[in-house]
C-alpha cells in the first residue's frame, strides 16, 4: 500500500486510510492512534467544543486523554468505545421482516 508522504498512516479501516490521517495526529511506536483537541472537535462536528473538552478535563469527566507537556491527546480507541456506549439502538419497525431488521442492528461490544 502506497501512502501519500504528506500524511501519516494512523490506522486503516477496511483497507483505506482513516479520515483523521493528518500530520497533527500522533502515533507512538505502540501503534495507538491519538487525536488532537481540534481533531476531536472536528470528529463531533463542532457539537462538542474545545471549551467543553477543557471543562471536562478539569472535572475528570468526558473522554480519556493523555497530556504530554502542553499537548492534550485523545486515544481514538477510547473515543470509539465511548461512542459505542452512547449508541441508541432502536427497535425495528413492524413493517420490516425480522431478518432484515437484524441486518441493520450493530452489536455493542
Amino acid at each position: 500500500m502506497t501512502i501519500d508522504p504528506s500524511l501519516m498512516q494512523i490506522g486503516t479501516r477496511n483497507g483505506s486510510l482513516h479520515k483523521f490521517a493528518t500530520t497533527r495526529s500522533f502515533v507512538p511506536p505502540s501503534g495507538t492512534i491519538f487525536l488532537t483537541l481540534e481533531e476531536v472537535v472536528e470528529r463531533y462536528r463542532g457539537q462538542v467544543s474545545e471549551g467543553t473538552l477543557r471543562n471536562w478535563r478539569s472535572m475528570r469527566i468526558g473522554p480519556s486523554f493523555i497530556k504530554i507537556g502542553k499537548a492534550i491527546l485523545y486515544p481514538l480507541e477510547e473515543l470509539d468505545r465511548r461512542d459505542r456506549r452512547s449508541l441508541v439502538v432502536c427497535r425495528p419497525s413492524r413493517s420490516l421482516p425480522l431478518e432484515e431488521a437484524a441486518a441493520w442492528h450493530v452489536p455493542v461490544r
